[in-house]
């Protein structure tokens, strides 16, 4: 009889942990049913930086059939080309282009880097054509790496070049800003990008709630195209970040939870609990910025291991905040 309740405790141990952890089986694809078996990505970049600047009219213009979407002006009008001119010739351009060919020498492993990620959207999204990848130099456009749209997606490589890059200090990127301005960050951000783009748009948030549900389902979506992501690099946090916001889960959905700040509108919490930063007002030096994106994700992976048949296209489509918030059964602990 001990042995019997034993097995069964197991059993039960185990179906527990299976439970908890059934929303990543979804993200679990069987590529050999995709059309997807390899992406192109173009370099913009290096052919415009590499075209003879002594002809660059004719030089755009044998360019411009392959990168339609950069070299949409009148190249015929002397202005537009000169435009071009000034920029692949400053000479900070020029040091940042030499500094990405450096690091991006080819497109080869970005191509296997993003290949798995195309390969999920297109699971996921079947309907939707999948958009032509292009690489370029942004002149540091930092705050929107990835340009996503028109059925094409453009990769800023120079906001990749690694934190400690000296372009990035001469332009005075705070710290926390260009710890994100890594590789590692290029598959998170090319996600982000689709889902910003490509997937229908979200209603306007009018409470603290809807801006964690809605950062939640991003964040989810993201790891839903790179399942092996991880949370540091998902949420942009360093390590001691991520260790003291989980640390602090319960504490901080008990503050949200207690003062009925779930529904407030207060523009100030809003900025406080979502917008970038070195860390959050009201919860010390140590604590993340971004802390309600944290919670909007803890909130739904704790709806998506609620439910056995979930479903990611499903989520993305919900829009009732308080359902999800009920559905998704969240309470974690204080320590």
């Amino acid at each position: 009889m001990k042995y019997n309740k034993l097995f069964v405790l197991l059993l039960i141990a185990l179906s527990l942990f299976a439970c908890e952890n059934s929303y990543r089986d979804k993200f679990d694809i069987d590529t050999d049913k995709l059309n997807t078996r390899k992406i192109e990505i173009k370099a913009y970049g290096k052919a415009l930086f590499e075209a003879d600047t002594t002809k660059l009219k004719e030089e755009l213009l044998r360019l411009q059939p392959e990168f339609p979407q950069f070299l949409l002006a009148d190249l015929n009008d002397t202005e537009n080309v000169l435009q071009i001119y000034n920029f692949v010739t400053d000479t900070f351009l020029l040091s940042l282009n030499k500094q990405t060919r450096k690091i991006f020498p080819d497109n080869k492993q970005l191509e296997k880097d993003l290949l798995p990620l195309f390969q999920h959207f297109e699971h996921f999204y079947p309907a939707i054509p999948l958009p032509q990848v292009y690489t370029y130099i942004s002149g540091v456009s930092h705050e929107i790496p990835v340009i996503a749209g028109q059925n094409a997606i453009a990769i800023g490589l120079d906001n990749y070049l690694g934190s400690e890059t000296k372009a990035y200090t001469q332009l005075a990127i705070p710290k926390y800003l260009t710890f994100s301005m890594q590789p590692d960050f290029i598959a998170r951000d090319v996600a982000a990008a689709i889902y910003d783009a490509y997937l229908p748009p979200q209603p306007k948030a009018t409470t603290i709630l809807d801006e964690m549900v809605m950062a939640g389902k991003k964040l989810l979506f993201i790891e839903a195209l790179l399942p092996q992501i991880t949370d540091e690099i998902l949420l942009s946090y360093k390590p001691e970040q991520l260790d003291w916001a989980k640390a602090h889960e319960g504490e901080i959905w008990a503050f949200l939870v207690g003062d009925q700040l779930l529904y407030s509108n207060n523009y100030e919490l809003f900025k406080k609990l979502f917008a970038d930063g070195p860390f959050t007002q009201d919860f010390g030096s140590e604590a993340p910025a971004r802390l309600g994106e944290f919670m909007g994700l803890q909130l739904i992976r704790s709806y998506a291991n609620n439910h056995p048949n979930f479903c990611i296209r499903k989520l993305i489509e919900a829009h009732d905040s308080q359902t999800i918030l009920m559905e998704a059964r969240y309470k974690p602990a204080r320590k």
